[in-house]
């Protein structure tokens, strides 16, 4: 699963979010800069949250939620200074 979305109305942000649910990799890059790459091998949790701020003189609170499904695929919710924003359905 990959998405991107923008935030921000003067300082503006690309943030991308990438999961290989084949390996077990998630990257979350801000501006093209990484600011998080996390590995799972074996059990992958039911839930995982991702939080961060950005921004430095706009600042936005991002929060990204993945919900694993039984079998195959995940569903993601991206919520901007606890706003839902974007919901994503895949694997």
């Amino acid at each position: 699963m990959r998405f991107s979305i923008e935030s921000g109305t003067n300082e503006k942000h690309v943030i991308e979010f990438t999961f290989n649910q084949l390996f077990g990799r998630s990257v979350v890059k801000v501006d093209g800069r990484e600011v998080l790459k996390k590995a799972r091998w074996f059990s992958e949790p039911l839930a995982d949250r991702y939080e961060f701020e950005i921004g430095q003189f706009e600042p936005v609170r991002l929060r990204i939620e993945k919900e694993r499904k039984l079998i195959f695929g995940s569903k993601y919710r991206v919520y901007l200074d606890n706003r839902l924003t974007q919901f994503y359905q895949g694997v």
